[in-house]
């Protein structure tokens, strides 16, 4: 390893000498998410009603139990972090878990409370082919912004060995982005 480079394999040195994110990028990471999450649940409501309060559960275990078993243990914990900047919300909300990685329950919180959010209203739109194309679109759009905003710099920033050898989202990027 270069005497320089970080364990990420940037050459900032630590973490701390991540650049800053650019603000119009988090905008737009944002703005892709709630775009797709209000539309998926504007789906759900009109399609499905009686589906509403399932979707609805995993919107509020997404931002309450997710953040604590994987935002509260994460480097970035209390940071405007890339991942929509989360890192924030997550201080606010729980003490940070350092001596914590990422585990089993973590990670069966967080895919299942995401499938029900992206495959309810998909489902829910079935039928519908405007509906259904239109969710599939911001879904597709935020996916491509979290992979191209967040992931991308997790691979190049990221320190904890758990994100590497957990998250299928960084083994994705890693791969997209590997000669960058």
């Amino acid at each position: 390893m270069e005497e320089n480079a970080s364990p990420c394999g940037c050459a900032c040195g630590n973490a701390e000498g991540k650049p800053e994110q650019d603000k119009d990028a988090m905008r737009f990471l944002i703005g892709s998410g709630v775009a797709m999450l209000a539309y998926g649940g504007s789906v759900v409501a009109r399609r499905r009603p009686k589906w509403l309060p399932l979707w609805l559960a995993a919107l509020v275990t997404w931002f309450t139990l997710c953040k604590y078993l994987i935002c509260a243990r994460c480097e970035y914990y209390g940071e405007a972090c890339d991942f929509y900047y989360l890192g924030k919300f997550a201080a606010k909300m729980f003490e940070r878990q350092p001596d914590r990685t990422l585990d089993t329950v973590g990670i069966v919180a967080e895919g299942g409370s995401v499938a029900v959010l992206q495959f309810l209203p998909a489902i829910a739109a079935l039928g519908k082919w405007r509906m259904f194309f239109t969710f599939l679109a911001l879904l597709g759009i935020n996916q491509a912004a979290q992979l191209q905003i967040c992931c991308r710099r997790c691979i190049q920033y990221s320190t904890d060995p758990w994100k590497r050898d957990t998250c299928p989202s960084y083994r994705l990027a890693q791969k997209l982005f590997e000669s960058d």
